[in-house]
Parts: structure tokens; C-alpha cells; sequence
């Protein structure tokens, strides 16, 4: 069964993919592909944004049928593309059919692998999974946006909330419980970055291979593409090898002392050929081990993209990845569009002017600016950390190619500044609504202090990455050092790379080794990205677009991962931890995009030349990658117990197996509860079993998990005001307090389940006091549902 509702959303995804098709080849049309694998991750957005937008300001509301009106406006824009442009976009494809029809296998194949995966570990429990349950139900029952936050009733979700917009759409448009869904998603999800990344890596493939004569380049492009599919999106951190390597008894104690991964020495012996300590694959994301003066430890999260997919959790840092590489095509497709020419009719007004201003910066239409501050818009949406970090990327694209054009100087600043304020106020105003009812938690800069990453653990994580990185360089820059001869060397290049080794320098005499290597293989890409934008001798760049585009990748990335090494960004946890957490993760991504062109670049030019160079080096970068392949390889079967439950996409089956009663009241309340309605029951702390029955339904609750309504709103006011009201509506034997609460709550429902006996010890004199003031409207064993709804 489980196959078939994977088949079935597929083919889901497929129509909208489809309908997105003509827009996407006309948004991306620079690329040699025109984006053929970024289709499906723009039409669920173009979904997702529409869909939010209009209900939002109040022309439709949250339903199936404008969901699917949504999906029919995207159709008619895509017709009217494909009317203009079709016969063209036609032929690229018949040209990237290899390319096509690679994308199109490797989507399915990694859909169904994740969802055979899933099968076999569906639960919807533990760590953020009922807290993303609960905004998927919550969505699909609330009418109007901002959706109701089902852990503080009476408040909208004060969250980036997008990504379960679309969870919550497809949910509906598939026609499957959000328990299946919610296991179909997290497989999307994985498929979908496995494409992206591939579609972006075969993309710089083919663009550096235009510099040879012979061949289309289709093979080299597909192979680069699935090299940047494993390292972003299958392959684990080092980690796991020191896991196999503990569980069958090797290594000594010295060994566990110097790496230092919590608690990863005291391990038992594996019974299996995998480790089968209980979450060993958990600290794969916490190998950085920070330490206090007094020796205590400090939580430090580096999570990496297969963690977070082996973990199943719909969080946003995950929700977002897809769009990721479609932010990294828009920069590439900018990266090779070309300044615009200003328009010779003469026309007076404000909008005529605007109009030759946007047309004199770049060559794209207005269509395309608004793509463009959509899209990279989009991600402030659906997850804030990553918003400055895409747009970034893209104004460095932007002004790499106006510095082919123009050179450096006031003309290229300007432009490039222009670009950039235009794209973030586009950005921010298409997405006003949700930052006008956003609450953070952000508090400013923090400095790390004596906190800083050991280089054996930054290795640890990032190792295959610098390898692959670094070995890219230096074949730069010894190219760059034969190709210079009797030339005079950048002062840009030249002022980038001293003060970046000036400062790798000081590090290194304060012992500070990992920010000394981040920075010396940062002042290495700065200076070689500069030289590589000056033209030679025929008056075209020294390197490719995909050099540069690798080069810039590799320098945001170590920029990243250098950053946490000095500052973090205050929180409500006070340390670098979620500092490291989102900067680590992008950081991933860009550097292994980056090196998945570092080892294109190197196997294209190495080939012609030294063959057993190429072999060696080829060996050790294979060793390495099949290094950080154990870590799947083993976390997979001890995650769903050697495959041996029975197969089932049902996130909510083990409820219906070991709490049967509260399984069989939160079926009732799904079934009768109105929309609207709201409901009471024993709030409980961060990652508790506590609110599950909200979070399974969607009806908002006075007070869910506090800690997370601290993060999401940056105080606790609300929260701690309610939590003696709730209390006294469970404890208080007076009737008159005890409705009058309920009337200033809108309480329809109050929830007796054993979590609220066990938390407010409840003897039968308040359980009759509920009795009084409300109605049973549902009870069994050890469950009663008291309502007010008659």
C-alpha cells in the first residue's frame, strides 16, 4: 500500500512540475538545461506563495478547490509562455534529453528509495516532529492567514511557516491523511534535493565543458551531477567511520579520548555488522564538542542535510532545501545573463523611467525581476537564516558578470548596489504580511570567546569537503602561477589574499587552527576569483563561469564556517549552538557544490595531462567519499531495525497500537470537532509527550511546548500567564472560575486524558466540577473529552 500512495504522489508532484515547466525554462532559460530539474521545486512555490497570499488578504480562503484554482492560474501564466516560446524551449530539451530523462529517473528512484525508508520508520515522534505535525494540521484547519498556532490559541503561527503551506497543500490535493503525508513530504523533500543539486552540478558541468571541442558533455554533466547528489544530499560526515570502527572493538582509548565525540567511547560492541547502540547515527551532529572553563559541556548542533532526512524531521532548515538550489540557479542564470540595453523610446513618467532603468541594468524582463524577488524572497519564508546568504550569492553573481562588462569602478558599484536593493525590497514586499506578524528571538552579536572548533572535529565533519576544495585550489593556483608569468598580479587579488593570510597567521600562533585553514583556503578562493575575472590574451575570462561560480560557492561556505569560529548570533540559548547548526548546514551544501566542480574541473584539464596524478589523487578523493558513505550505508538499516517491522507510511499507527484510547479520542475530534474550535489540554516541555493531541488534530490548545513558544516569539509573556489559568480550570473546585475561564478562552473542549491526571494529580471531586460547568462529548477507558458545544 505504501508504494501506491507513493506512486500517487508522484504523480502529484509531476502535474505540478508540468504546469511549473514552460515557466521555469523561461525563468532559467541562460542555463544549458534552462533548469529542467528546478520545475517541481518552482511550482510547489509558486503554489505555496499564491495559495498563502490570497487567502492571506482575504480574496479566496484555505480550501481544496482554490488550491486547485491556484494550480489552474499557474497553468494558464505557463501556456501563455509556452504560446510565446515554446518551439524553442522544445528544441533545448530534445538537445538535454539524455539530461531530461536522467533528472526524471534519478527523482523517482530517490523518491521511492526514501519512502521504502520512511515505510519502515514512519512514527511521528520524538525531537520536532510533533511540533511540525501540529503546523501541517494546523494549516489544513484554519480558513483564513495567518494559520492558528495550535500551541497558543487565539495567536497566528509567529514562524516561517511557507514550507508547511505546501505540506498542508498537498496534503489536501493528494487526497491522504496528514499521517501519510507527512512521511510523503520528508521523502519529497530528500528527492527533490537530490535533483537540485544535481540539476545545478550537471549545469556547471556542462558550462565548463563548452571550453572543449569534442563531445556534448551530456555523460561528464550527469556524472558531476550525481558526484554533487552524494555529497550534499546522501553522503554522512566522518563520523560513521569511527562508529564502524568502535562497534567491532577496534581503535584505543587514546584514540576516543582525541576525537572527543560525546559519549561515542563508552559504547558497547556491535552485535551486527552496523553499530546498534541506541541513536549511535545522533552523534554524527554533535561531533563538535564545546567545553566551558570548568570542562562542562556545550551543546553544539551540525546537523547535515542525510541527518536530517534519516531523522524525519519536516524542520524548516530541511523544508527549504529544495528551494536552495533553485536559489543557486537564479545566481548561475545570472551569473550568465548579460546587461541590458537601454531602450531607445522616449517615454515620459515615473514608470517609463523605472522601466529603462531596469532595462539598462540587466537584460531581463519584468517577468523576470519578479521571479527573481519572489523566489529568493521565498526564503525568508520559509527559513530567515538562509534569505541573506541566497541573495548574497546572487548579487556577487550579478556583479561578476557586470565586472566582465564593465571592469571594476563607480559605474560597476553602482549597479551591482542597485541590483541588490532592488531584489531585497522586492524580496521583503512580497512577503510583507508575514513580516509584519513576525516575532524573533534574534538579540544581536555574540562574540565565541575561547569556544573555538578543534581542527581534528571541523575535519571530522567537513573533512571530504576541504580535501576535494583544497586540492582544487592548488591546481588553481598553480595555474594561475605558469599562466602569470611576466604579468602584473591583481592589487585586489593581492590585498585579499595577504590579509586573509595575515590573519590565518595569527590564528595559527593563538592555536586557533580551524579558522587558520578556513581562512587561508578563503584568502585562496578570494584572490583566485579575482584573477580568474580578469581577461587573458583573447579577451575571455581565465576561468569559466563554472570556475567562478565554484569559487564563490567555496568562498560564502568557508565565510560560514569561519564566522562561527569568532561570533554567533544571540539567542534564547545564549551560545554558538544554532549559530553552528544553520551556518554549518548551508556551508555543506555550498562546499560540496563546490567540490563537485573542483573535481570536474580537475579530472577535465588532469586527463590531458598527467594521468597517474590523476589516479592517485582520484583514489584518495574516492577513499574519502566512501568514508563518508559508511554513515548511510549503517545508519539506515539501524534506523528501521534491520527492515523488519511491517511497511507502513502511517506516522500515527503507534499510537493506535500502544495508547489505543487516546488514539480512538483524537479520531472523534478529528471527525466532529468544528474548524474554529479550541481546546484544553496539559501543556508540557520542549520534546515531552505532552500536546500530542493538539498536534495530532490541529486544534489549537491554550499552551503547547513553552520553550518553543519562547524561540518563536522571543518572550515568554503570554505563556506564563496562562499557565496558572490552565491549572485552575483543572485543579479549582470553584465552578464560577472555572467557566469563566473557559468564556474568556473560547474553550470548547477540555482533554482528560493520563497526562493530565499524572500532571494535576486529579481526584474525582474536579473531575465533577468539569462535569458541571461542561458536557462529556466523548469518553472511553481513560479518556474523557468535556465540551461546551451542544
Amino acid at each position: 500500500m505504501f508504494l501506491i500512495h507513493t506512486l500517487r504522489f508522484w504523480l502529484l508532484l509531476q502535474t505540478i512540475g508540468l504546469l511549473a515547466l514552460p515557466l521555469t525554462l523561461r525563468l532559467l532559460r541562460f542555463l544549458p538545461d534552462r533548469g529542467y530539474a528546478l520545475a517541481r521545486p518552482l511550482g510547489l512555490l509558486l503554489m505555496g506563495y499564491l495559495l498563502w497570499i490570497l487567502v492571506t488578504i482575504g480574496v479566496l480562503r484555505n480550501t481544496v478547490g482554490n488550491t486547485v484554482f491556484v494550480l489552474l492560474l499557474i497553468a494558464g501564466a505557463s501556456w501563455l509562455v509556452w504560446r510565446k516560446h515554446g518551439p524553442e524551449m522544445l528544441a533545448d530539451l530534445r538537445r538535454n534529453r539524455r539530461l531530461v530523462i536522467a533528472t526524471e529517473v534519478l527523482f523517482l528512484l530517490a523518491l521511492l528509495l526514501f519512502a521504502t525508508f520512511r515505510a519502515y520508520n514512519p512514527d511521528i515522534a520524538a525531537t520536532e516532529k510533533p511540533m511540525e505535525f501540529a503546523f501541517i494540521n494546523g494549516i489544513l484547519r484554519s480558513g483564513t492567514f495567518p494559520p492558528r498556532d495550535p500551541w497558543l490559541s487565539g495567536y497566528g503561527i509567529s514562524y516561517y511557516y511557507l514550507g508547511y503551506v505546501i505540506a498542508a497543500a498537498l496534503t489536501r490535493l493528494v487526497g491522504l491523511a496528514s499521517d501519510i503525508t507527512f512521511n510523503l513530504v520528508g521523502s519529497m523533500l530528500f528527492a527533490l534535493t537530490v535533483t537540485g543539486a544535481f540539476g545545478v552540478c550537471a549545469n556547471l558541468a556542462l558550462l565548463g565543458r563548452r571550453e572543449d571541442a569534442e563531445g556534448d558533455g551530456s555523460i561528464g554533466a550527469i556524472l558531476t551531477g550525481a558526484l554533487g547528489a552524494v555529497l550534499t544530499a546522501v553522503m554522512g560526515n566522518l563520523e560513521g567511520l569511527f562508529e564502524m570502527i568502535r562497534a567491532h572493538g577496534w581503535g584505543s582509548e587514546a584514540l576516543w579520548q582525541w576525537l572527543d565525540v560525546k559519549n561515542l567511547g563508552t559504547t558497547p560492541l556491535s552485535a551486527h555488522w552496523y553499530p546498534d547502540d541506541m541513536w549511535w547515527w545522533w552523534r554524527a551532529s554533535r561531533v563538535i564538542h564545546d567545553k566551558d572553563l570548568a570542562g562542562r559541556s556545550i551543546e553544539v548542533i551540525d546537523e547535515f542535510p542525510f541527518f536530517s532526512f534519516l531523522l524525519g524531521d519536516n524542520h524548516p532548515h530541511v523544508l527549504t532545501l529544495p528551494f536552495v538550489f533553485l536559489a543557486l540557479s537564479l545566481a548561475l542564470n545570472l551569473l550568465l545573463s548579460r546587461r541590458g540595453e537601454q531602450s531607445v523610446e522616449e517615454r515620459s513618467g515615473v514608470w517609463a523611467r523605472i522601466t529603462r532603468f531596469l532595462s539598462d541594468l540587466w537584460q531581463g524582463d519584468l517577468f523576470d525581476w519578479v521571479m527573481y524577488g519572489l523566489c529568493l524572497g521565498s526564503l525568508g519564508f520559509l527559513n530567515t537564516w538562509d534569505y541573506p546568504i541566497y541573495l548574497v550569492i546572487a548579487v556577487a553573481c550579478f556583479a561578476i558578470a557586470r565586472q566582465r562588462e564593465r571592469g571594476f569602478g563607480w559605474a560597476w558599484l553602482q549597479d551591482s548596489v542597485a541590483f541588490g536593493a532592488i531584489l531585497l525590497v522586492m524580496g521583503i514586499a512580497f512577503y510583507m504580511p508575514f513580516y509584519v506578524g513576525f516575532r524573533s528571538q534574534a538579540g544581536g552579536i555574540g562574540w565565541v570567546g575561547d569556544y573555538k572548533t578543534r581542527l581534528h572535529q571541523f575535519l571530522l565533519m567537513m573533512g571530504v569537503q576541504v580535501f576535494l576544495l583544497s586540492s582544487w585550489l592548488v591546481a588553481l593556483a598553480l595555474r594561475w602561477f605558469r599562466q602569470s608569468k611576466g604579468e602584473r598580479t591583481p592589487l585586489l587579488a593581492i590585498l585579499l589574499e595577504g590579509g586573509c593570510a595575515l590573519a590565518a597567521l595569527l590564528c595559527a600562533v593563538m592555536s586557533w587552527w580551524t579558522a587558520a585553514l578556513v581562512l587561508l583556503l578563503l584568502g585562496i578562493s578570494l584572490g583566485l576569483l579575482v584573477w580568474g575575472a580578469q581577461r587573458d590574451a583573447e579577451s575571455e575570462p581565465r576561468l569559466s563561469a563554472s570556475a567562478q561560480f565554484g569559487l564563490l560557492l567555496a568562498i560564502v561556505g568557508l565565510g560560514l564556517v569561519g564566522f562561527c569560529e569568532f561570533a554567533f548570533l544571540r539567542d534564547t540559548f545564549g551560545t554558538r549552538m544554532n549559530t553552528v547548526f544553520k551556518f554549518y548546514y548551508q556551508g555543506w551544501v555550498l562546499l560540496s557544490v563546490a567540490g563537485a566542480v573542483g573535481v570536474f574541473d580537475l579530472a577535465r584539464r588532469w586527463r590531458s595531462s598527467s594521468r597517474v596524478g590523476l589516479y592517485v589523487w582520484g583514489g584518495v578523493a574516492t577513499l574519502l567519499i566512501l568514508c563518508g558513505l559508511v554513515y548511510p550505508v549503517a545508519a539506515v538499516p539501524a534506523k528501521t531495525n534491520g527492515f523488519m517491522n511491517e511497511p507502513t507510511l502511517d506516522g500515527t499507527g503507534y499510537i493506535a497500537r500502544y495508547r489505543p484510547d487516546d488514539y480512538a479520542a483524537v479520531q472523534w475530534l478529528r471527525e466532529n470537532a468544528p474548524d474554529d474550535a479550541v481546546m484544553l489540554e496539559a501543556p508540557g516541555g520542549s520534546y515531552s509527550e505532552h500536546n500530542w493531541v493538539s498536534a495530532h488534530t490541529g486544534i489549537p490548545t491554550l499552551l503547547g511546548w513553552g520553550g518553543h513558544e519562547l524561540q518563536w516569539r522571543g518572550s515568554y509573556d503570554i505563556p506564563s500567564a496562562r499557565e496558572p489559568d490552565i491549572e485552575a480550570i483543572y485543579t479549582s473546585l470553584d465552578a464560577g472560575l472555572t467557566a469563566s475561564l473557559l468564556d474568556q478562552y473560547g474553550i470548547d473542549y477540555v482533554y482528560v486524558g493520563r497526562l493530565e491526571r499524572d500532571r494535576y494529580h486529579l481526584n474525582p471531586s474536579q473531575l465533577r466540577k468539569l462535569g458541571e460547568v461542561m458536557s462529556i462529548a466523548y469518553s472511553n477507558e481513560s479518556v474523557t473529552l468535556y465540551s461546551r458545544i451542544h
